[in-house]
């Protein structure tokens, strides 16, 4: 390394190295220093200034700098708006989640008592229902068989009612027992009454004209029906041997 930045001691003359004062205290008065002999002194070596501080040495105004500002403390007054502000938010803070407790207990609370009462209500009720049930299923069952043997008489009259007026009535059911017959109708023979025998027979000649037919009219088949022989079956279309499939459909006994 170069010695060209070191200052000779010849040079320096009179110096005193630098301290930390008081704060607050007045800088002393600079000491006059003696005056230099001209001829003896010498210059200051190149690239070096004479106000740059010694190697090591900090300048006074840099360390002012560094001085931190002494902390400033609340005052009383300030401590206690702190203490009230914390307080009115912890007492609001409670009073609120206090009330949300307290609307969540009151609403479960008053559930539970009106479902007690509900309770305390519905039971006579579904009692009442219960045996109302019972009893009406046993009316039902002492009842059933009586209504229904009315209901089948009730149809018998009307049935037999509406042959005399209409004596087509039964023409529907006639079309479906021919149909099942099929083949065997060249040979078949129907009896019917002699009141319905000419409405039967107009409707079989228009309904199987390529058919011949056998009629005999038969004072025992009631109106409203026929009979149907073939040599593979027999048919009865009569109104007292339907009304007897209807009861046995419907689990009435025959009279």
């Amino acid at each position: 390394m170069s010695n060209n930045n070191v200052i000779p001691a010849e040079s320096l003359g009179q110096w005193k190295s630098w301290q930390f004062g008081e704060l607050g205290e007045q800088p002393a008065a600079a000491q006059p220093q003696p005056e230099s002999d001209p001829e003896t002194s010498e210059p200051p070596a190149q690239g070096v200034s004479a106000l740059e501080p010694a190697e090591g040495e900090a300048a006074p105004a840099e360390e002012a700098e560094l001085e931190e500002a002494p902390l400033a403390y609340p005052t009383a007054a300030e401590l206690e708006a702190i203490h009230q502000e914390a307080w009115q938010a912890g007492f609001d803070a409670g009073q609120q989640e206090g009330l949300q407790q307290g609307r969540a207990v009151g609403e479960t609370s008053a559930q539970n008592e009106a479902n007690a009462r509900f309770a305390e209500h519905w039971q006579p009720l579904a009692a009442m229902q219960q045996s109302f049930e019972q009893q009406l299923q046993l009316l039902g069952e002492e009842l059933s068989a009586d209504v229904l043997v009315l209901a089948v008489e009730l149809a018998e009259r009307i049935v037999a009612t509406r042959i005399e007026v209409d004596p087509e009535q039964m023409l529907p059911l006639l079309q479906q027992a021919l149909e099942e017959i099929g083949q065997g109708l060249q040979q078949a023979r129907i009896r019917a009454n002699p009141a319905d025998i000419e409405v039967i027979e107009a409707f079989a000649a228009n309904a199987y004209p390529g058919v011949s037919w056998q009629w005999l009219p038969d004072e025992a088949v009631e109106r409203g029906g026929c009979v149907i022989d073939t040599p593979q079956r027999k048919i009865d279309l009569g109104l007292p041997q339907r009304l007897q499939l209807l009861r046995r459909a419907l689990g009435v006994q025959d009279e």
